[in-house]
């Protein structure tokens, strides 16, 4: 994981941000997030492996992954 995080250049003060409000590991629709998140970062993250998705329009949630845990724990 490491590597792959170095090879991304590390987590963005955004996607730490995202991910840190993810941590309980459950479902959040995506209305109910603190922060305003673009489709392209959703997008990003979710190629990485960080998060996962279901749904679509007013039922689109997101959940972090294993992997998106380990990517916060990094050192900034």
């Amino acid at each position: 994981m490491r590597g792959k995080l170095s090879a991304l250049g590390g987590v963005n003060a955004k996607q730490r941000q995202l991910i840190q409000y993810l941590r309980t590991g459950s479902w959040v629709s995506m209305s109910k997030l603190p922060i305003p998140v673009s489709p392209a970062l959703i997008e990003r993250i979710t190629q990485y492996g960080w998060i996962e998705t279901r749904g679509e329009g007013q039922a689109f949630e997101i959940k972090l992954t294993p992997e998106g845990l380990a990517a916060l724990q990094t050192p900034v």
